[in-house]
């Protein structure tokens, strides 16, 4: 097994299927992810203005992806921290740990020593059955929920690697949540 950032767009077509294969459950659940209907030329866009990662087996198949979203960019995450997105497992894949092992492997080799943040957050649909539990017990700490205007609630996690950099910074929600006026416990 091998982890990578996708470095050019040869990978899209494989991408699109996996992420559409890997949402269908969610689907099933009622749950409708914007990445479970993606096209081609989303993922390539994607691709193009955010960091993305995939955990391949041998024969090149594709296991696992996420992709951070910054905070300058067009799609950032909503504290002004990375933000981890599109979180996805094969399905011929799931429950042996490589949603752990790519998100463990990007926040260590990419969101710290790359982006030297003091913290990454993720989220999900508030009502999705399993993934508030995974990724609680991969680190992550309920830090808001709430509703999206014209879409589901959603739960979003925090993990924090230096708790003065994170309090100190200029993020009026982040620093909202953080004071305790919304944060979750």
């Amino acid at each position: 097994m091998q982890i990578k950032k996708i470095e050019n767009i040869e990978m899209v077509t494989q991408l699109t299927a996996l992420l559409h294969q890997a949402y269908e459950a969610d689907i099933k659940l009622g749950i409708h992810f914007a990445a479970s209907s993606v096209t081609e030329r989303d993922v390539l866009k994607h691709i193009l203005s955010t960091p993305t990662f995939i955990l391949q087996d041998e024969s090149g198949v594709i296991v696992a992806t996420t992709s951070v979203r910054l905070p300058w960019s067009d799609n950032p995450g909503p504290f002004g921290l990375p933000h981890l997105g599109w979180v996805a497992t094969n399905p011929n894949y799931q429950k042996q740990g490589f949603a752990k092992q790519i998100i463990d492997w990007v926040i260590n080799n990419y969101v710290k020593p790359e982006l030297q943040t003091p913290a990454v957050t993720i989220g999900t649909a508030f009502d999705h059955p399993w993934l508030s539990s995974f990724y609680q017990s991969i680190g992550f700490e309920t830090i808001d929920i709430v509703q999206k205007p014209n879409g589901p609630k959603a739960i979003f996690f925090i993990s924090i690697f230096d708790e003065q950099r994170t309090q100190s910074m200029n993020n009026t929600y982040l620093n909202r949540v953080l004071s305790g006026q919304n944060r979750i416990y």
